[in-house]
């Protein structure tokens, strides 16, 4: 991360307009603030408002950079940067971007923190869509130090450039997603290890602690030294060929939700936040289980940049 900027820095760092103060908008609002940039974290909700702002006052000492509102023109007027991280609502999102078009200025930079709706589908009502690019975070933001930066189909070069140059003054490292595929790339790699670590463990193949060891000890640690295709090559392509042929075809390949999941969350079972998931949780180990999880991340960040 980034260090604070001087004095004479700040007065010229560009106004940031973080829209939804829910995990990632809160979390994505404090990492700007505690680098000195002048904030204003909107929500229609008081209520997501003073969570929000406990949060950020609690991890960082930049409470005086941040602004809070329930209005959308407030938070938007003066920006040069927006940052959408509403609900994975595709009419909500393309609502709220065509209100805020004709808030911002021309060279505002329009960005949505979307996992998962299509950035040319965000865009699309726009009148000039170019101007739309994802910027997609992380959780939690201060901690993990990747963006993916993903083009629309009709994003302009000049706004992806911008994007780029906005992620190095905050220290984050960035991957660019060329074309806008559902998931993109990290969750994409995610979803697909998810998908078959659960039909293990529905087949009874392992136990869920099992599956859980397995990617803990073996995978994780290789994957921080190097990516699976770096891997490959040194595992040997010839290798890889022979095995490919035997392991594809047996890997699973459903496309609806995993049964496992639906059920569970049918329960009421969502994981940490309802003290149950694939895991019992009590309040404690959460929160446990979120800091050293938050921790070795930083810990494998720092060793990579040796």
């Amino acid at each position: 991360m980034s260090t604070l900027h001087s004095n004479h820095e700040i007065a010229n760092l560009p106004r940031v307009a973080v829209l939804g103060a829910g995990t990632m908008g809160a979390g994505i609002a404090g990492v700007f603030a505690a680098l000195g940039y002048p904030v204003c974290l909107f929500s229609r909700s008081q209520s997501t408002l003073d969570i929000a702002r406990k949060k950020i006052e609690t991890r960082t000492n930049a409470e005086m950079q941040v602004e809070y509102t329930s209005s959308l023109q407030d938070c938007v007027d003066g920006a040069d940067i927006v940052t959408e991280n509403l609900a994975e609502d595709v009419l909500l999102k393309q609502r709220i971007f065509a209100e805020i078009e004709s808030l911002v200025s021309r060279e505002c930079l329009l960005s949505t923190n979307t996992s998962s709706v299509p950035i040319t589908t965000i865009a699309e009502k726009l009148e000039r869509p170019e101007r739309v690019v994802g910027i997609h975070w992380f959780n939690p933001p201060a901690v993990m130090p990747l963006v993916e930066i993903v083009r629309g189909e009709k994003t302009a070069d000049d706004v992806v450039q911008r994007a780029r140059e906005l992620c190095a003054a905050i220290g984050k490292e960035v991957i660019e997603v060329k074309t806008d595929v559902a998931g993109f790339v990290v969750n994409r790699l995610q979803y697909a290890i998810l998908r078959e670590a659960l039909h293990l463990v529905s087949a009874g193949v392992a136990s869920i602690e099992d599956v859980d060891r397995a990617v803990e000890t073996t995978l994780a640690p290789r994957w921080s030294a190097a990516g699976p295709l770096r891997l490959m090559d040194m595992a040997g392509l010839d290798t890889v060929e022979k095995v490919s042929g035997i392991l594809m075809p047996a890997l699973d390949r459903g496309e609806a939700v995993p049964p496992l999941v639906r059920s569970l969350c049918k329960e009421g079972a969502f994981g940490t936040k309802s003290g149950r998931g694939f895991y019992p949780w009590t309040e404690e180990g959460g929160a446990a289980a979120i800091s050293r999880r938050d921790e070795t991340v930083r810990l494998l960040t720092e060793r990579r940049k040796l």
